[in-house]
């Protein structure tokens, strides 16, 4: 008799990466983010004098070590029949009322959820070990018992049943755990390690741009990354761009897509890819708005169009403009960078624009408000008590300005350097640059601007190295009454 591993819900689409000469099986469904946990609570000891628990244990670490994956073990009992949304293993007389057919040795058994984008999610896993089995535990190749039987290895067992939990199906052509019926092989193969890592690795084929607040241009062209591949699986062959950005503190986000030729839809998403909000059709013709409230935290931006034309007028791919907007109760961290030289400084920069006196913060504000601009710098250690400067540096369109110590920006050619001083003094630990106070801009006959700043320092010991942060900070005045 041929031993065989089962896993229902696994039907599961070839995926060949011919490079790598790897043929691991998945479609694509897998846990939002590379991890989950899984209650096992294994009592008693192999003949071989290894606790069943322990075998379990190993089979984890192995996948927790070798792969992108990680298994969180908590040592207790949760029922398999019941759909909690909890993951589990378990020795079994049956699954839950259906015997096991006889060549079977367990069964996974998974449930899913629909995403946004790609396949469905899986959100539990339990699987169900045959009882009646006569296992043992045990390295190396199989060791006969007769003519066509084994003596079933348990270990190896359970790392085949958490493949399928972590979403792979079963392999027939390459050396793999994954292999459907039971033999030789006792550890992870690199088959099914290039599995996982494929399976996990959506974002790794997809350009990550930095969020920057404000107004962006850019374009979903047949070059730019597919749905298909963020996600690893599926069939969506839709156009993605995808930004990055993080916030402190909580936030009201509004994002803006506008174009004439490109049908947009508008998703925010977390680290792990969980998709938190989407807006298709909020906007007239091809353009779209989506505003949502967020907690501090990482979270990707994502311009996406339909896999199928939905509107005459709107294609697949074209040009766009994005507008981002914030308002929070806590300015905006900067992304740090040293803008002349190589090498990472350990100094941080806040940009602060507020039109009521620091109560919230945000980049966009009506051209009647009065409206405070400021920075705050964390000095790198290194620095704190030498001699130096401050820069302050606005760009409007193709133009750059630089503050000077009478509060006047004066336009310069090129990037800017450190001939216009804001500020000299020696340096302390924490520093605030005051930019603008009780600006309102309709004083000054402007009704529409948009203007990013980056502010900057340096050390007269070294002063051609100037240290600012790569994401502006951005004031955009609008005559709209929206």
């Amino acid at each position: 008799m041929i031993e065989k591993y089962y896993g229902i819900l696994c039907f599961l689409l070839l995926q060949s990466l011919s490079s790598f000469a790897f043929s691991f099986e998945f479609k694509g469904n897998k846990w939002i983010g590379a991890e989950t946990t899984i209650y096992v609570n294994l009592q008693g000891i192999s003949n071989s004098g290894i606790p069943w628990g322990s075998a379990v244990k190993h089979a984890i670490d192995e996948w927790n070590t070798k792969t992108s994956f990680h298994f969180d073990l908590v040592p207790e009992y949760r029922n398999p029949c019941i759909r909690n949304g909890l993951n589990s293993l378990t020795l079994a007389k049956d699954i839950c009322g259906v015997s096991f057919n006889d060549s079977t040795l367990a069964v996974t058994v998974l449930q899913y959820k629909d995403q946004q984008l790609g396949p469905n999610a899986i959100v539990e896993a339990d699987v169900y070990v045959k009882e009646s089995v006569s296992f043992d535990i045990y390295d190396g190749p199989r060791i006969k018992q007769g003519l066509v039987q084994s003596l079933v290895d348990f270990r190896r067992t359970v790392l085949h049943e958490l493949g399928h939990v972590i979403g792979l199906d079963h392999e027939e052509r390459e050396a793999a755990i994954m292999q459907p019926e039971f033999g030789d092989i006792y550890r992870l193969q690199d088959d099914d390690i290039q599995g996982v890592s494929l399976l996990y690795g959506g974002l790794s084929n997809c350009k990550v741009m930095d969020l920057k607040f404000g107004k962006t241009s850019n374009a979903l062209a047949e070059s730019d990354c597919t749905v298909k591949e963020l996600t690893a699986g599926g069939q969506d062959e839709s156009r993605i761009d995808l930004y990055r950005f993080k916030l402190a503190s909580p936030t009201l986000v509004d994002i803006t897509i506008t174009s004439q030729d490109l049908e947009s839809v508008i998703i925010i998403a977390d680290k792990d890819l969980n998709y938190l909000a989407i807006d298709s059709d909020s906007a007239s013709g091809c353009s779209g708005r989506l505003q949502t409230s967020l907690n501090a935290g990482d979270y990707f931006l994502m311009v996406n169009t339909f896999d199928v034309q939905v509107k005459s007028q709107c294609g697949l791919t074209g040009d766009y403009g994005l507008f981002a907007s914030y308002s929070s109760d806590s300015p905006q961290f900067l992304k740090t960078r040293n803008w002349f030289s190589s090498g990472q400084p350990e100094a941080k920069f806040v940009g602060r624009i507020s039109g009521n006196d620091g109560e919230s913060y945000g980049n966009l504000f009506s051209y009647k408000e009065s409206i405070d601009i400021s920075a705050a710098i964390t000095v790198d250690s290194s620095h704190v008590g030498e001699r130096g400067f401050f820069v302050v540096a606005a760009v409007i369109g193709s133009q750059i300005l630089m503050q000077d110590q009478s509060g006047q920006f004066i336009e310069v050619s090129g990037r800017p350097g450190n001939d216009i001083r804001v500020l000299e003094k020696r340096l302390e630990a924490f520093e605030s640059i005051n930019i603008a106070e009780n600006l309102i801009a309709a004083e000054l006959d402007i009704a529409e601007i948009e203007v990013d700043f980056y502010i900057g320092y340096g050390v007269e010991s070294n002063p051609s190295r100037i240290y600012y942060h790569e994401n502006p900070f951005n004031l955009t005045i609008s005559s709209s009454e929206d």
